[in-house]
């Protein structure tokens, strides 16, 4: 019985270290797109998954989801001192997110770009 008990202990931390959850405050000035979903310029709570190198990303307002998307998780040189978005120019003259830098992380976010298969 001891042996299951400091399994299910182990399996728990593992499954605990592998994912990460946060929250981030953030401030579009200009509409944009996340995943072909509009998005408004105005300020905004950014609700975060990690998991390994995917990341579930969902923009909020209030309690209010706004817009949702799967990333992939990539290194940065350095920290990202703000958070911010780095946003795509589309034909159409629209903007695109394309990837989330997250404040004092050495990671980022980036969306495949909207109208690729990974995109939709």
């Amino acid at each position: 019985m001891k042996t299951f008990r400091k399994f299910s202990f182990v399996l728990a931390l593992t499954f605990a270290i592998g994912a990460f959850a946060a929250e981030k405050s953030l401030t579009l000035y200009s509409n944009t797109t996340l995943n072909g979903q509009r998005v408004a310029a105005g300020d905004y709570k950014v609700d975060y998954q990690i998991n390994g190198s995917t990341a579930q990303v969902k923009l909020l307002q209030g309690k209010k989801s706004v817009a949702e998307a799967t990333g992939e998780v990539v290194d940065r040189d350095s920290p990202a001192t703000d958070t911010a978005v780095v946003r795509s120019q589309n034909p159409d003259g629209s903007s695109s997110i394309v990837e989330l830098q997250l404040a004092k992380q050495k990671s980022a976010i980036r969306f495949s770009p909207e109208g690729s298969e990974k995109g939709k």
